[in-house]
């Protein structure tokens, strides 16, 4: 077997090959078409192992999965029906699922023995997968019986590659578990012919389940998103929250990609202050996975630092189960609000105590003009649980609010054409309009604050 080429940096760690197709000393088993006879020897588990070395993976236990060619299955039920004629009083009540497969005795056999080369244990619960793709070039023909068998499963079509496989383990086994062992002779030869050529190992490929990463941001600039942002596939924002936490961490991690999520999202040109808002990085296939708090801790340093614009507080590493947290509780959850208003009146004083008095304004708010293009028009209930009014000028008045989640402020204020209602028009009897507004705080317990941070 040789090389034919090495996995690009940041993708997952998957290496092409072929094998030398000279059959040595036999021909291919007709079940498991050379798998068990060519891939289990010590030349092709050391080929595993360098890749593996190679991909540069942190990991302390490993799994095995194997793809083989769909038409193992055929050639196992055809192998099974064979013994069910030659030794009916012992194969006549024996079905599939009591037949080991080709790839399961694969991974009993092979697993163990490359637990003992890479010095890890072999574990079938493992994170870390080492999944190997075995190839047969007649699979398809030898598939093809089905497209008459059962034309409405499998319709005959024009069938590109990369559009899927129109044969697979899936409609296959539904197919031959629903067909007849007469059915079977008649479709196919029984017992399986003896291939000419044995199964390739196409890929081999190294990959390890998401880690998470969760923390707090505040967002000091009225210019920046919080993902990145393009409009027709142009950018209209020079950077992001996103990128300026998660560019750090590629560095460290060695992820192929990530996905970052927050408890909401303020527009561009609000701040985020206070103790800022939860989000949470999932870090796809990452290579290195093991940091202690003090390195976590340097990665958040390393982040503030890097950016006056966007801090970071409480950065640790959570569980896939713990980011539920993020999302739970989504409309309960509270958030505390300060804008900048104008009047086109001066505000009386009296005006200024009725609204500050005012408590759980429910108000009915259709989908803002703003996000029409990408929110569905819908009216939400949402409540406004306490205001305070504060005269700044004649003109001018600073407004804080405690809200429920989701709750559209801008709206609120300026009533978006009627579409908020109630709204400061409407509770003021005189136009009002927002010049600017901040977040003080999302009011969600989670991540866990970390002393110090």
């Amino acid at each position: 077997m040789k090389k034919k080429s090495s996995a690009k940096p940041g993708t997952e760690s998957c290496i092409q090959t072929d094998v030398d197709m000279s059959l040595g000393d036999g021909q291919p088993c007709p079940a498991c078409l050379g798998i068990l006879q060519h891939h289990l020897d010590r030349p092709f588990l050391a080929k595993i192992k360098e890749y593996v070395t190679e991909a540069e993976y942190e990991f302390k236990s490993f799994l095995c999965s194997l793809t083989v060619p769909v038409c193992v299955l055929i050639r196992e039920r055809a192998i099974l029906v064979h013994l069910r004629d030659k030794f009916k009083s012992v194969y006549e009540s024996v079905t599939e699922s009591d037949i080991a497969r080709v790839k399961d005795v694969w991974k009993w056999t092979a697993g163990p023995l490359l637990g003992d080369s890479l010095g890890v244990a072999f574990d079938q619960k493992s994170n870390f997968d080492i999944a190997i793709t075995f190839n047969y070039p007649r699979t398809f023909k030898e598939c093809e019986m089905f497209l008459d068998y059962q034309p409405e499963v499998f319709k005959r079509r024009k069938f590109k590659r990369g559009q899927g496989e129109l044969f697979n383990r899936a409609n296959v086994g539904k197919a031959l578990k629903d067909m007849s062992d007469q059915k079977l002779r008649r479709s196919f030869q029984v017992p399986p012919t003896i291939p000419k050529v044995a199964c390739e190992c196409e890929t081999i490929c190294c990959t390890r389940e998401p880690l998470y990463i969760a923390g707090r941001y505040n967002k000091y600039n009225r210019l920046l998103s919080q993902t990145p942002w393009f409009v027709d596939g142009v950018r209209k924002s020079e950077s992001s929250v996103e990128e300026k936490i998660c560019d750090h961490l590629k560095k460290y991690f060695k992820h192929s990609d990530s996905k970052f999520s927050a408890s909401g999202r303020e527009d561009v040109d609000v701040l985020m202050l206070g103790t800022g808002r939860p989000f949470v990085v999932e870090l796809l296939d990452p290579h290195k996975v093991t940091f202690s708090k003090t390195e976590v801790s340097n990665i958040q340093k390393e982040i503030n630092a890097a950016s006056s614009y966007v801090q970071v507080r409480d950065l640790q590493i959570v569980t896939k189960e713990a980011t539920s947290n993020l999302k739970e509780g989504e409309m309960e959850k509270t958030k505390t609000y300060s804008a900048l208003c104008w009047s086109a009146a001066v505000m009386p004083p009296e005006k200024l105590k009725e609204i500050s008095a005012m408590k759980n304004v429910v108000l009915q708010q259709k989908t803002p003009i703003r996000v029409l293009h990408r929110r569905p028009l819908a009216t939400r209930e949402r409540t406004v649980y306490t205001m305070s009014a504060e005269r700044i000028d004649d003109e001018h008045f600073k407004l804080n609010l405690e809200t429920q989640a989701g709750t559209y402020i801008k709206e609120f204020v300026h009533g978006d054409f009627g579409r908020t209602t109630p709204n400061m028009n409407t509770l003021t009897g005189m136009e009002c309009d927002i010049l600017q507004l901040d977040v003080l705080s999302v009011l969600l317990d989670w991540p866990k604050p970390i002393e110090d941070s």
